[in-house]
C-alpha cells in the first residue's frame, strides 16, 4: 500500500494548528512547512505523543520569499513522488505598509504569490497520488474589493484591501487548479473557515490595539477547534467538496468579484509571468 501524505502551510498555530491535531490518524505522513523550526519541534513532539507511529518531517518555508518556496519544495521533490493532500493555509494580515524580500506587498507575496508557486511546483507530486487533492483556505474577504493593477505592487495601501485582494487570488488560483486538472482527477476546494479566534495579524499592531479590535470582533469569531472542522469536512470528502467553496461546512455560492471571468484571467496570467512560469 502506498504511504498517504499530507503536506500543509502554517501547521503550527491557529487554524493550522487545529487542523493538523486532527489529522493524525487520517494520514500515514505529515510534512510540516513551517516558516519556525522550533515551533515545527514542538508541533512534531505534540503529534507525536498523539499516534507515535505517525511519520513526520519538518520543511523550512517562508512563503513571503520566493527563494524559500523554492527551497523547500526542492526539499520535498528529492524526498518524495507523490504528496496525496496539500492543504496551503499559511496566511497573514498587515495592518501597515511592508514589502517582501522579492519587493511585493506583504499580504499578497505570503498569501498567494508565495502559494501559487508552492503548488505550482507540488502540483506534479499530488497528481501522482492517489488522492490529487488541493484544499486552499480563503476567506469570505474575498468579496471586500474588486482586483485592480498593479497586483503586486499596489500605489496605495489599506489592510483591508489588501488582505481581500490577497484572499481573491486564493479563490482565482483554486478556479484555476480546478478547470484545468480536475478532469485529470485533481479535487481543489476552495474554504472559508469563518473568522478564526487566532493571534493572525496581531503580530503587526501594537498589542493595545490588538487587543480593542479582537476584544471587539470576538462575538463574530468561531473557535479554532470550529474553524478547523470546515478543513477537516473537506480533507475527509474530497469528492463531495472538489470543486466548490466551502463557507464554515457549507458549499456555498462564489459571488461578486469571485465571478469575474476576464479579471481572474488577467490576474492569472499577470502571476504566471511574474513568476516566470508557463501554467499553474
Amino acid at each position: 500500500m502506498t504511504e498517504s501524505i499530507l503536506a500543509i502551510t502554517g501547521p503550527t498555530s491557529g487554524l493550522g494548528r487545529g487542523t493538523v491535531l486532527e489529522l493524525v490518524d487520517t494520514f500515514d505522513r505529515i510534512v510540516l512547512l513551517c516558516r519556525n523550526l522550533e515551533k515545527g519541534a514542538r508541533l512534531k513532539d505534540d503529534l507525536l505523543e498523539l499516534n507515535a507511529n505517525l511519520s513526520m518531517d519538518i520543511v523550512w518555508c517562508d512563503l513571503s520569499e520566493l527563494s524559500s518556496v523554492n527551497d523547500a519544495a526542492k526539499t520535498i521533490k528529492d524526498r518524495y513522488d507523490h504528496i496525496d493532500c496539500l492543504i496551503n493555509n499559511a496566511g497573514i494580515v498587515s495592518t501597515s505598509r511592508q514589502e517582501s524580500v522579492d519587493g511585493y506587498e506583504l499580504m499578497m507575496a505570503t498569501n498567494y504569490l508565495g502559494p501559487f508557486l508552492l503548488t505550482h511546483l507540488l502540483l506534479p507530486l499530488v497528481m501522482n497520488s492517489e488522492r490529487k487533492q488541493v484544499i486552499v483556505v480563503s476567506s469570505g474577504a474575498y468579496k471586500f474589493t474588486p482586483m485592480k493593477q498593479p497586483f503586486f505592487k499596489p500605489k496605495r495601501f489599506s489592510p483591508i484591501t489588501g488582505y481581500g485582494r490577497s484572499k481573491l487570488g486564493n479563490l482565482y488560483m483554486a478556479q484555476e487548479l480546478h478547470e484545468k486538472y480536475s478532469r485529470q482527477g485533481l479535487k481543489t476546494t476552495v474554504v472559508h473557515p469563518g473568522m478564526v479566534s487566532t493571534n493572525l495579524g496581531k503580530s503587526n499592531v501594537s498589542k493595545k490595539v490588538a487587543d480593542g479590535i479582537f476584544k471587539l470582533l470576538d462575538p463574530f469569531f468561531v473557535t479554532v477547534e470550529e474553524g478547523a472542522q470546515s478543513v477537516l469536512s473537506a480533507v475527509k470528502n474530497p469528492d463531495t467538496y472538489a470543486g466548490f467553496y466551502s463557507e464554515e461546512g457549507k458549499i456555498t455560492v462564489v459571488k461578486k468579484h469571485g465571478n469575474d471571468v476576464e479579471m481572474r484571467r488577467a490576474f492569472i496570467d499577470a502571476t504566471l509571468e511574474e513568476l516566470d512560469i508557463q501554467a499553474l
